[in-house]
C-alpha cells in the first residue's frame, strides 16, 4: 500500500467480525465440554450433577456425549451450539425411559456380554420407566456470556 491509499477499513471490520464469531464459537463449546469435567453445568452459579447410586464420575465413559458437542450454526448473527448425540435431551433436561420387553432383552444379553451388573440390575428393574435427573451439560449460561463480552471486548481493543 502507497501512502496515499486509505485502508478498506470496512473490509478489516468484516474480518475481524468473523474472527469474533469464530472465538465465541470455540469458547461456548469449550464452556460446554468442561461440564462434564466440572460434573456440572454453570449459568449464574455452579449446580453439580445428582450422583448416580454406583459413584463415580457421570456422563463420561466412553467420551462420546462430551465429543458430540458441536457448532450447527454460525453466523454474525447467531450461533447454535448443541449435540448430535441421540440421548443428549434426556441428560440435558432429564425425563424418563420406558422399559418394553424388547429392551429388557437387550439389557440381558448386554448383561451376558459384558458381565457388568449395571446390565443386570436394569433388566431386572421393578418398574416400567427409568427416572433418568437432569444433568444439563449445555444451555443458555449468565457466566458465558460474560466471560465472551470481557474476551471479545479485549479482542476488539
Amino acid at each position: 500500500m502507497s501512502i496515499n491509499e486509505t485502508p478498506d477499513f470496512n473490509a478489516m471490520w468484516q474480518t475481524v467480525k468473523r474472527d469474533i464469531v469464530d472465538i465465541a464459537a470455540t469458547e461456548a463449546k469449550h464452556f460446554f465440554e468442561d461440564s462434564f469435567e466440572n460434573q456440572g453445568f454453570t449459568d449464574t452459579a455452579f449446580e453439580a450433577w445428582p450422583k448416580t447410586h454406583r459413584g463415580g464420575r457421570i456422563l463420561v465413559d466412553t467420551g462420546y456425549l462430551k465429543n458430540s458437542i458441536i457448532t450447527f450454526e454460525q453466523s454474525l448473527k447467531r450461533i447454535v451450539i448443541g449435540s448430535d448425540a441421540e440421548y443428549a435431551e434426556i441428560h440435558n433436561n432429564g425425563g424418563t425411559i420406558p422399559i418394553t420387553p424388547k429392551a429388557r432383552k437387550f439389557f440381558w444379553w448386554m448383561y451376558r456380554m459384558t458381565g457388568d451388573t449395571k446390565w443386570k440390575y436394569m433388566a431386572l428393574h421393578k418398574g416400567s420407566h427409568f427416572v433418568i435427573p437432569k444433568r444439563q451439560f449445555i444451555g443458555e449460561s449468565q457466566t458465558l456470556m460474560d466471560k465472551l463480552d470481557k474476551e471479545l471486548k479485549t479482542c476488539i481493543k
